[in-house]
């Protein structure tokens, strides 16, 4: 019973969030994402549900853990390198870009480090630390919260950019025709 409401509760904290990033593709003038200001509800918002979203998906795998189809003993090892590669590889984004601009504020453009490969470091290590928790928790409940959070980590970038080419202009625009937006 209680890994049913741990997976209801994060499955709706995560559709709300992908409503909240379609209001910010499809009205920008309403945009949730990237928000005003740290100040604002859409901050409040925005990462009150990521927070649930992050913490449901770790009680589901712990909840219910190993129920699902992967019996392989192989899954852990290569769940726990996908999980530590994929952090890895998110934390270099977040220190390359700092915590301001990764909370969604304007900050500055940057494009060095991990952002010289990728305009969307932190998303890809996440998705890949996403897949290995899959591989790791065999479980149904977090495949699905983990399939719906990577398609949360797939959309945002379609948030963010008219709003990164309205405040960076002419140098954002040249830095897209040379990074990927994923890899």
């Amino acid at each position: 019973m209680l890994v049913e409401i741990v997976f209801m509760l994060t499955i709706l904290s995560e559709l709300l969030l992908l409503i909240l990033l379609f209001i910010s593709i499809f009205f920008p003038k309403h945009r949730v994402w990237p928000p005003p200001d740290k100040r604002t509800w859409q901050y409040v918002v925005v990462w009150s549900l990521t927070f649930a979203t992050i913490a449901g998906i770790a009680a589901l795998a712990v909840l219910d853990w190993d129920t699902f189809i992967l019996k392989h003993w192989i899954r852990h090892y290569i769940g726990w390198i996908l999980f530590i590669v994929g952090n890895a590889f998110a934390l270099w984004g977040l220190k390359t870009l700092g915590t301001r601009a990764s909370s969604g504020l304007e900050y500055k453009l940057v494009t060095d480090g991990p952002y010289k490969f990728s305009r969307n470091p932190q998303y890809v290590g996440d998705i890949v630390a996403l897949i290995g928790v899959i591989l790791m928790a065999n479980s149904l409940y977090t495949t699905i919260a983990c399939l719906l959070a990577i398609i949360l980590f797939l959309v945002t970038p379609f948030a963010e950019e008219p709003w990164l080419r309205e405040k960076y202009g002419e140098e954002y625009i040249e830095y897209c025709k040379r990074t990927p937006r994923y890899l």
